[in-house]
């Protein structure tokens, strides 16, 4: 399985008011890994981060609609995922279950579940730990290369801690700079 954690316009595109150069660095590599995801039918869920109205008051309702969206170069990849809104850091308990139990006839599917996305140090790492809460018995992984945080130090730290939660690290050789 696939979890994808907040691939939107607001963290991936310039114009994103969580925006920072360095997604740039994992945009083709997230891309990459949803295709192959795709071709082997792989079950794939995403996060988007919903914004409640008094933490953007100085934006209007089309300027959050549009930083909230997937981000164009993942819409369509994404299309078939698993969505789950969330209005803070991570997805709910709640949802979390009711995501096992609809696709409990899967079960093969969550042996292995792999996170990419941003920020690593907030958002990847609040889901790995609720994921990880409900599927007590899956293997997870996170892709070095494929998750990005705004703070390198923050990204690496984050990382490590998820070694500590025994989360197998992968591509550890490629840490942002």
């Amino acid at each position: 399985m696939l979890f994808a954690i907040d691939l939107q316009n607001d963290y991936l595109d310039p114009e994103g008011k969580f925006y920072f150069p360095a997604v740039e660095d994992v945009l083709g590599d997230i891309k990459e890994r949803l295709e192959e995801a795709i071709r082997t039918g792989e079950l794939m869920a995403c996060t988007k981060n919903i914004y409640p109205e008094d933490e953007y008051k100085d934006r209007s309702a089309e300027t959050i609609a549009w930083a909230q969206e997937i981000h164009p170069l993942f819409r369509d990849l994404l299309r078939e995922a698993e969505l789950f809104e969330k209005e803070h850091y991570g997805i709910s308990p709640e949802g979390a279950l009711a995501f096992r139990e609809k696709f409990k006839d899967r079960k093969n599917d969550f042996e292995f579940i792999e996170f990419l996305g941003v920020e690593t140090n907030v958002c990847v790492l609040a889901n790995l730990n609720i994921i990880q809460n409900v599927f007590p018995s899956s293997g997870l992984t996170v892709s070095a290369r494929r998750t990005v945080a705004s703070n390198p130090e923050l990204h690496r730290s984050a990382l490590e801690i998820m070694k500590g939660l025994k989360v197998k690290v992968l591509d550890d050789e490629y840490i942002q700079p």
